[in-house]
């Protein structure tokens, strides 16, 4: 019963709501013609504002503000000698030989803020906290599908196994 009354009352409300609109919009064409109508545009009196314009002069000033002078002339530039370059060898980097690690994800206990990764290096497994060194390898961080450890100041990011 209680739905009942409510559909209907919202009905109602629908039904007035639609209908104030239909009326502003095709009843009201009657009164805004006629009120338009009456209004006389030669009653209002025409004032004649003077308006003086604000005018000034700019001065170029002698200094750039990009600190390039005008009077600059351009000096020609003579091939000097020959210059004492030092040849740069490039430094070759040895293959950072990686051991087999494979990630398998991590456990956060409601007690640690750092979390308990479980990993596999050189097929021996390992549950180790972030910032731990596990053979010279350092854990970085361990994301959801990632890991990220560091060896000798190079990084890498383990992907996580299914």
């Amino acid at each position: 019963m209680n739905k009942k009354y409510l559909n209907s009352t919202l009905i109602v409300l629908l039904v007035i709501i639609w209908g104030a609109v239909f009326y502003k919009y095709f009843g009201d064409n009657k009164r805004s013609s006629e009120s338009v109508d009456t209004i006389n545009p030669l009653a209002f009196n025409e004032q004649h504002y003077l308006v003086i314009k604000d005018t000034f002069l700019l001065k170029l000033t002698d200094r750039d503000p990009f600190k390039v002078s005008r009077d600059i002339k351009k000096k020609s530039i003579k091939p000097s000698a020959k210059k004492n370059k030092k040849v740069v060898k490039p430094v070759i980097k040895k293959n950072m030989v990686w051991p087999t690690i494979t990630y398998h994800g991590f456990v956060k206990g409601e007690s640690r803020n750092t979390r308990l990764i479980l990993l596999k290096i050189a097929n021996k497994l390992y549950r180790k906290r972030e910032k731990e060194t596990v053979s010279d390898i350092i854990l970085e961080k361990a994301y959801k599908d990632s890991l990220i450890v560091s060896l000798n100041n190079n990084s890498k990011t383990i992907i996580k196994t299914r």
